[in-house]
């Protein structure tokens, strides 16, 4: 046969159960929303992503180098894109960073 807990015990069994569901509510209340949220991103919208072309490429690699230039270097770079092209610019602010 079960013991039974004295009152106190009781109470701060029952208090803890309480705390326990109410942290499972909250748990599957966020978990739930987490998956609605996914729900609403279906494949039609990943389909409807800008494809990286080339050019979009050689921008980012040129203004992620750019960006770490001090200005002098940094205008040097963009007088030769401005002249040959974002190709060269590119080379040039790869060797300018390694010196």
């Amino acid at each position: 046969m079960a013991r039974r807990l004295p009152g106190a015990r009781r109470a701060r069994a029952v208090r803890d159960i309480e705390a326990g569901l109410k942290m499972l509510t909250t748990g599957l209340r966020r978990l739930a929303r987490d998956v609605n949220t996914l729900r609403l991103i279906t494949p039609k919208d990943a389909a409807k992503r800008r494809p990286v072309t080339r050019t979009l490429r050689l921008q980012g690699r040129y203004m992620g180098l750019i960006r770490t230039l001090p200005l002098r270097k940094k205008q040097q770079v963009m007088a030769l894109r401005a002249e040959k092209g974002v190709e060269h610019a590119i080379r040039m602010a790869r060797e300018l960073k390694a010196s």
